[in-house]
Order: C-alpha cells, then structure tokens, then sequence
C-alpha cells in the first residue's frame, strides 16, 4: 500500500489492466463550460509524460502528471513599477482555477493522481481539518478521474459521533461523493 506525500494513499483493485484516465471511465458532465471552450471529451482527461524545466531535468524518475484543462490555469505579466531594465514578473494564477479545486493545491494532485492511476488504484484516501481546501480538492479531482474518495477529517471529540451538515467544504466534497470519516483530533494522533 505506497503512501504519498504523507497525505494520500491509493488502494488498488486485483486487475493491473485497468485503464482509469481513458475518456470512456472519465466523470460525465452535462456541463457547457467544456463546450463552450472548444474542448472535447476526448481532450478532458490524459496521462501524459511531465517534461521538467531545463534546470530540473537531470532529476529521475520523470513523473508523469494527469493532464486536464480543469488544472490549466492562466499566467499573467505583471507590471510593477522599479523593476530593473529588460525585467519581467509573470504569475501563474492559482486562485482562477475555480473554487473546486483551488490553488497549488492542484499541481500536488497533478501528481500524486496520475501515480495513483497508474498504480491501478480505484480509491483516493486524504486526511485533513472538517473544512479541509485539500480534502475538497482531492475529491473533486478524484471525482474528474472516476475514482473514489475517503477524507479522514478530524475534528474535536464533541461532534465525531455528529453529523456536520452540508457546510462549505463538506457540502462540495459530499456533493462529490466522497466518504467522510469524521476522528477525533485525539484520536487523529494515534
């Protein structure tokens, strides 16, 4: 059972064969967004080999990456005042990549994802705070991939045996379906 990161670990099914980012196991949407984009389902989801920077490119194994345009976000110059001659400051804009899966959170899941495809998982586990950002993101992208998701969610010991309602991020990440195991913080240590 590989551990990522310290917070996801990926179980797989018995068949290796299983191909989880084809277009065919992808979640179906009736959403407009991707059409009005231009963007085809066959475009939606692939696994495609990273390609380092120059500077980076010594390091091995090369990852590979899920490749999506629900991870492309935009990048901007950024005009400051004083800056040195022939001097340009661009930003890659991680807080336009929609409220479901927000910030550098995405670029960790990029990876951790297609690494657990590639595995032949069919389940994401994460652990993080009731109104985890990660939580809610790993089971949006987890959703996008068709694979399941559990969030081990802690919180204090008054409200585990509680059900915390449909609030912020619980609300999105069991609107994806994902499983909510709620554990005490004391027990969380264990």
């Amino acid at each position: 059972m590989p551990v990522f990161n310290q917070s996801i670990t990926v179980f797989g099914k018995s068949k290796p064969s299983r191909v989880c980012c084809s277009p065919s196991r992808a979640m179906e949407t009736n959403d407009d967004t991707s059409k009005a984009k231009g963007l085809s389902f066959d475009d939606f989801l692939s696994k495609k080999p990273y390609s380092p920077p120059t500077w980076a490119s010594h390091l091995k194994p090369i990852p590979s990456h899920v490749s999506s345009p629900i991870f492309q976000n935009p990048i901007h110059k950024w005009n400051l005042p004083n800056l040195p001659q022939n001097t340009e400051v661009w930003l890659k804009r991680e807080d336009l990549s929609g409220m479901q899966l927000s910030g550098n959170k995405v670029r960790k899941l990029e990876f951790l994802l297609a690494e657990a495809v590639a595995q032949g998982a069919d389940c994401i586990i994460t652990i993080g705070g009731i109104q985890s950002n990660h939580c809610r993101a790993t089971a949006v992208a987890a959703k996008y991939l068709n694979l399941d998701s559990l969030s081990h969610t802690f919180t204090s010991k008054l409200l585990v045996d509680k059900d915390p309602g449909l609030t912020g991020n619980l609300l999105v990440e069991r609107f994806m379906g994902a499983h909510i195991q709620l554990i005490s913080k004391k027990n969380m240590q264990k």
